[in-house]
């Protein structure tokens, strides 16, 4: 009788690849110990700054704060880069993965990032030349910015002519991926390098997609080594754990998020019942007020009618024009006080 396997794996099918688009697998895929995973980030970083990179090492992740009130920066993966053939300049960077913008508020939190990261490396005793540059590279499953086409954008401090500083010691780069999604996957020859990166996040864990993920592999280096060491960590049941885990997470806060929102709509309607409740008794009370007022003039003006017809001071007309009655109010009146008599 052949031997049942009972063990459970998270693991959908063999041979099936972790979502390079989760957060602690990106992190996972560049920072193992591993020359696959080491020569992808170095790849990959010397395609987003535009720069060849020589040299990439790991760095402390989570900065340390000065006091208890400063906000904490974790980041995805930091690190320090030489350039390839200068000796004399390193880059401070910060690579992240995003799949959400948190309120409407990345731009924010990426500018805190990179100005974090560079004070954490600015120490006493260095020049203003010593000054490393700062960079925070982003690679975001969601759209930035709609009114740009382009999905690659790089920012740093500018005048409003577009000139900028020499120095340009902070730097934020975005790598939005929906916008890649309409550019054709094939002839994969005719895409660039960026293009290439963006496919490989997008398609890597899609079974269907897996002969393309090869052939992209085949034509640029740094991607067939991100391949090898997503092959590598998606042998491991930890990885698929923590994969379901930011599932899991991002389900609970996505639920989280629209009960506020269906309390917040309920909340709202309520308000606005009430108000409105509160506006249309006011604005019925002042109506009655007014139509009092109006009436109780208008009896006032009938009865005064009244008395200068008995006491025949005046004709209709001038009776009418006395009293601010009509004209055929008055006569009205007058036959009424003679059927009376």
């Amino acid at each position: 009788m052949p031997e049942i396997n009972t063990s459970k794996t998270l693991r959908p099918y063999p041979g099936a690849k972790l979502n390079p688009k989760v957060d602690p697998i990106f992190k996972s895929l560049f920072t193992q110990n591993s020359e696959a995973s080491n020569t992808a980030l170095t790849a990959f970083l010397s395609v987003m700054l535009r720069q060849k990179i020589s040299d990439v090492t790991i760095t402390q992740n989570e900065l340390p704060i000065e006091s208890e009130r400063d906000k904490q920066s974790i980041f995805d993966i930091a690190c320090k880069s030489q350039p390839e053939g200068i000796d004399t300049e390193n880059k401070v960077l910060n690579v992240e993965m995003q799949g959400l913008n948190d309120l409407d508020s990345f731009d924010n939190r990426s500018e805190y990032y990179v100005a974090h990261l560079l004070n954490h490396y600015v120490k006493k005793g260095m020049t203003w030349r010593q000054i490393p540059e700062a960079t925070m590279i982003s690679v975001l499953n969601f759209t930035y910015d709609d009114r740009i086409e382009e999905g690659f954008l790089t920012y740093s401090m500018r005048l409003e002519d577009g000139r900028g500083l020499k120095s340009a010691r902070l730097k934020i780069i975005f790598l939005e991926l929906p916008k890649y999604k309409h550019i054709p996957d094939e002839p994969i020859e005719k895409l660039t390098s960026v293009e290439k990166w963006a496919k490989f996040f997008l398609y890597a864990d899609s079974k269907e997609k897996e002969d393309y993920i090869k052939n992209l592999a085949e034509s640029e280096e740094g991607i067939m080594y991100a391949q090898e060491a997503l092959d590598s960590i998606s042998q491991s049941e930890a990885e698929w754990i923590r994969e379901r885990d930011y599932w899991d997470a991002v389900m609970t806060e996505r639920t989280i998020r629209e009960e506020a929102e269906i309390r917040g709509l309920k909340s709202g309607m309520e308000k606005g019942f009430q108000q409105g409740l509160q506006d249309g008794m006011r604005q019925g009370i002042q109506q009655g007020i007014q139509q009092g007022l109006q009436q109780g003039a208008h009896d006032n003006a009938i009865n005064n009618a009244k008395n200068l017809l008995k006491m025949n001071l005046g004709s209709c007309e001038q009776i009418a024009q006395a009293t601010a009655l009509s004209l055929e109010e008055v006569k009205s009146l007058a036959k009424e006080l003679k059927k009376s008599e």
